[in-house]
């Protein structure tokens, strides 16, 4: 298990998948981190000004809990995230104050690894717009430094051409533990309320693992950036959770937010995957599994060309449906719209995985203030990256 932690990133891609390593190429650096200390922030909204996100660095951004990232957790979060860390257990892990070994909210980082432990319990019962209580593995570049996921590459394996680059994310991921609970007492017990345990999760919140990344088109610097995520996890997804149409999913998060879509490992419109291995699931998981997803050019095409004709949707049959994103006004009531359809006009921002929980049942609304029903949910990365990928 120790080998397995450590891993980096690009060796990974020499022992998983059927494609050649020599047509990888790392965009985000394989760090060991020893002093991690810097690396833990807060923040607000990824589009503020104080969104936390390190630049030309990784980070682990926990948000909307509190003022938790600068204290120091001594409690072994690792019972519940699975990454064992070295003592003293306060080196590597930061979260809620006071701490509580029954699990209150903390995060941990560690050589290649990363933990994440997420409550609703103990974290402040404030709105969250277009979301929820939110832990972020990852690394941004600086502006002058971001770079193009969909370039031409002028070699490949030695031979001269211009070959096509496609975006990869990839990593080792588990998710040991999601637990629920709903009760009319106001959630204001915690190990005293009566029958708490997983059998409740789906009606009590919704919880995702998902890998991410957030692409800016250069060519039209005012709009705002556009989000990728895949699934690992979520407790909400159908057992099948791949559309038999093949069109994938265009959301936003809020009005002035940004347009995003977010769904399982697919072959679909907008995603493609190339190798037999992990898929998304429902079912919590405690052993590190190998994760990846590959966006095309055509896969970013086919998303701006959704977005900016308002292509959100599909119906039974999976044809498309106009104007179905809550969207009448773009700009005022959801993100404006106008992007490039050239891939050569986007870099990547951001990447990481993404770890979320809030409080809803089916059929409702999510939010972080309800007060009759709680969700908790811990997840591990091991080895997380972006790469080219010449196919």
């Amino acid at each position: 298990m120790q080998l397995q932690r450590i891993l980096p990133a690009t060796l990974v891609l020499l022992t998983t998948g059927s494609a050649s390593a020599a047509d990888f190429h790392p965009m985000t650096p394989t760090v060991c981190h020893t002093q991690v200390a810097p690396l833990f922030t807060t923040g607000g909204q990824y589009l503020d000004p104080n969104n936390g996100v390190r630049q030309d660095a990784w980070s682990m951004l926990m948000r909307w809990q509190g003022n938790i990232a600068s204290t120091p957790v001594s409690y072994n979060v690792g019972t519940f995230t699975g990454l064992s860390v070295p003592a003293p257990f306060s080196a590597w892990q930061r979260g809620q104050q006071p701490e509580s070994a029954s699990g209150t909210p903390a995060a941990q980082v560690y050589c290649h690894d990363a933990g994440m432990l997420l409550n609703t319990w103990t974290s402040p019962r404030t709105h969250v717009e277009g979301g929820g209580y939110n832990d972020m593995f990852g690394y941004a570049w600086s502006p002058a430094n971001r770079p193009r996921p969909f370039k031409l590459f002028t070699a490949r394996n030695g031979v001269l051409g211009m070959w096509p680059t496609e975006l990869v994310l990839q990593g080792n991921m588990a998710v040991p533990l999601v637990t629920g609970w709903n009760s009319p007492d106001g959630g204001t017990t915690w190990n005293g309320i009566s029958n708490p345990g997983p059998g409740d999760v789906y009606n009590s919140g919704a919880a995702q693992l998902s890998m991410f990344a957030y692409l800016r088109d250069t060519s039209h610097p005012n709009l705002r950036p556009i989000g990728v995520l895949a699934g690992a996890y979520a407790n909400n997804i159908p057992a099948s959770p791949c559309p038999a149409h093949g069109r994938a999913t265009i959301l936003y998060d809020y009005p002035n937010g940004a347009w995003f879509t977010g769904n399982a490992l697919c072959n679909t419109d907008l995603s493609t995957v190339r190798y037999t291995g992990a898929t998304s699931t429902n079912s919590q998981f405690s052993d590190l599994r190998f994760f990846r997803v590959h966006y095309t050019r055509q896969n970013l095409i086919n998303l701006v060309q959704r977005i900016n004709n308002q292509l959100c949707t599909v119906d039974a049959a999976g044809n498309l449906e106009t104007g179905k994103c809550k969207c009448s006004n773009p700009g005022v009531t959801c993100p404006p719209i106008g992007y490039s359809i050239n891939p050569d006009d986007y870099v990547i921002e951001y990447t990481g995985v993404l770890a979320e929980i809030t409080k809803c049942k089916p059929g409702e609304e999510c939010s972080t203030t309800k007060a009759d029903r709680q969700i908790s949910m811990t997840s591990r990365v091991n080895g997380y990256g972006a790469f080219w990928y010449v196919p």
